[in-house]
């Protein structure tokens, strides 16, 4: 079955800007590669093309590297290669964050949070043979040594009304404080509960979510929210980072 071609966003600016800051990443396999990219990308603006009228620059950068990963032009083919190798790594990565799992594995409350462009980054250094889809939307990136290191998806902040710069700022610091420490929600895929993390204006709450129907019609289950002590963590966690913390019906309000 034909493969779709990479997805190639130069009409969305923060899309674009981040498929170009993926392109420009270090190592090309020849040093003059990342010269030429560097070279398509200035000329982008300098010199627009009719057809690129109405797109941002990085969207202009985006659609000149395109037009000359299909020329005959020098290296041409290792530009052909790294869009792939971007599109794929955008793809494949999707959540905010995630939980590092190297291949010599640390212990969980040691282990790094990477943020989505960290890790797509890494997959375009690895490139798309070795970074691939691992179970429950996991990104394995295979090491030469035939190791592997894994990725674990965390819960994305969950925007509830219109777009909220600085709350969605700190909902994402405040995912990568809990991280470590809690079991967080995954709402996209249902597989079980744990700590929310949801922007609202002039907070951002954190609370208990199940996708059980029990849970959400009270029945009698263990409660770990409040009574395993799980809310009390995440506030003392989120107060050691200098957060204030307020409560509302059970959840806790985060601000700064």
């Amino acid at each position: 079955m034909m493969q779709p071609g990479p997805h190639l966003p130069e009409t969305d600016e923060p899309e674009a800007l981040e498929f170009l800051q993926l392109a420009q990443s270090l190592p090309f396999s020849t040093p003059y590669t990342g010269e030429i990219v560097d070279w398509i990308t200035r000329t982008s603006s300098a010199q627009p093309q009719p057809e690129d009228a109405g797109l941002s620059p990085p969207g202009r950068a985006v659609a000149a590297l395109r037009r000359y990963s299909s020329s005959d032009g020098l290296a041409a083919g290792e530009v052909a290669a790294r869009m792939r190798d971007v599109a794929h790594a955008i793809a494949l990565v999707n959540n905010d964050h995630y939980s590092a799992e190297p291949a010599h594995s640390a212990p969980r409350d040691a282990r790094q949070i990477a943020s989505r462009h960290e890790v797509r980054r890494l997959c375009v250094t690895a490139g798309t043979a070795r970074s691939l889809a691992g179970p429950g939307r996991a990104v394995v990136i295979v090491q030469p040594s035939d190791e592997h290191d894994v990725y674990w998806p965390l819960g994305n902040v969950i925007r509830t009304g219109p777009r909220l710069g600085a709350e969605e700022r700190l909902g994402r610091e405040v995912l990568a404080i809990l991280a470590p420490h809690v079991r967080l929600a995954d709402r996209l895929s249902c597989e079980g509960s744990g700590v929310l993390v949801q922007t609202r204006p002039e907070a951002v709450e954190v609370a208990w979510w199940s996708p059980e129907p029990a849970a959400e019609s009270g029945a009698d289950i263990p409660d770990p929210w409040t009574l395993g002590g799980v809310r009390s963590l995440c506030s003392t966690l989120l107060r050691s980072e200098g957060m204030t913390i307020s409560q509302h019906t059970g959840a806790l309000l985060v601000s700064r």
